[in-house]
Parts: structure tokens; C-alpha cells; sequence
């Protein structure tokens, strides 16, 4: 099975749910989809689904790119400094990604989704890893690895034994694990 039948089919399922949380780990970007629940282990909170961004990604809307991962080193505001401590919006990709999430959980240091909106409509990939989710609104959340080595993204359902679905260097990981 190719690659890009295979992210089709593994990411299928986030298809219907809505993208409920936004978070950072360093410089890597968190999304989760579906519905917010506490994390098993005690420490937070998790949705059904997780996409982990170590790759350029964006999200797009009405012919603009609203903000993307290059925007985690600008500035909010053009007269200021980047204040990752500010996880509100010490930078312009946290200040943007507002736009579409409702509210701020302090606890876990996540933008968070409490509506039903904007939710996966569809998923689309390609031959080098490539991923791309129609979201309601008129958004879509691009993800184009551009390295020959190194995670681009994983997927996973947080809490699950199961394996993660892993590219490095636009390939599928054969080896996935959890981290």
C-alpha cells in the first residue's frame, strides 16, 4: 500500500470530529481532535486523536495563511519580543490560533476548543508524507515535511497501547513506537 493511502486511511478517523486542542512542546505543535477529557495518567487533558507537528506546517483561510509554524518566532505585536513564557500569545502563531480557539485552559498551557467548531471535514495526502484537513470555517490545516531525515509528524490516540503512525524524512516509520 502506498504512503499516501496509508495516511488517508489512518487519519480517516479524525474525519468528523473537531479540532479541540492547540498546545506547544518546544517548538513542536500539538493538535488533538475530538472530545476533551481528562488524561489517564492524571496530568491534563487529551482529546480522542493527536497530531504532533515536528515538520513547516500552516493553516490556511479565505486565501491567507492565518499562521503557521515559522510564526512561533514572531513577534504578537511588530514593536515586541517573542515571550514563549506568554503561552496566550507571546507570539504571533499563539496570538493567531486565538482566532479560532474559544478559550484558554492555564493548567495545561493549551488553547482550547470547547465548541463544535471548526471540525475535520476531510483529509488529503501525498507521496512524501504530505497532509492536508479541510476544516469547516474554510480552514485547512497544511502539513508538508521538507527534511530527508528526522520525525516529521506522528498520529496517535492518546492513552492507547497502540502504535503511533510515523514519517520521518517524508517516509512511513517502519519501527513506529510510542515515544
Amino acid at each position: 500500500m502506498d504512503i499516501e493511502t496509508q495516511i488517508l486511511n489512518r487519519l480517516s478517523s479524525v474525519v468528523g470530529l473537531p479540532l479541540a486542542i492547540a498546545r506547544d512542546a518546544g517548538n513542536m505543535k500539538n493538535f488533538q481532535f475530538g472530545k476533551i477529557r481528562p488524561d489517564p495518567s492524571g496530568k491534563g487533558t487529551i482529546g480522542d486523536f493527536a497530531l504532533h507537528l515536528s515538520c513547516p506546517w500552516r493553516l490556511v483561510t479565505n486565501n491567507r495563511v492565518l499562521t503557521g509554524s515559522a510564526d512561533y518566532y514572531e513577534p504578537a505585536v511588530e514593536s515586541e519580543d517573542v515571550n514563549l513564557d506568554d503561552q496566550r500569545s507571546g507570539n504571533l502563531q499563539r496570538r493567531r490560533l486565538r482566532e479560532i480557539f474559544t478559550d484558554y485552559d492555564s493548567k495545561t498551557r493549551s488553547l482550547v476548543n470547547e465548541t463544535d467548531a471548526p471540525i475535520v471535514t476531510a483529509v488529503h495526502s501525498d507521496q512524501f508524507g504530505g497532509l492536508d484537513l479541510d476544516l469547516t470555517g474554510g480552514f485547512r490545516l497544511q502539513v508538508f515535511p521538507t527534511g530527508s531525515r528526522g520525525e516529521d509528524w506522528r498520529f496517535f490516540s492518546p492513552g492507547n497501547e497502540e502504535d503511533h503512525f510515523v514519517i520521518e524524512g517524508g517516509h512511513l516509520d517502519s519501527s513506529p513506537s510510542q515515544p
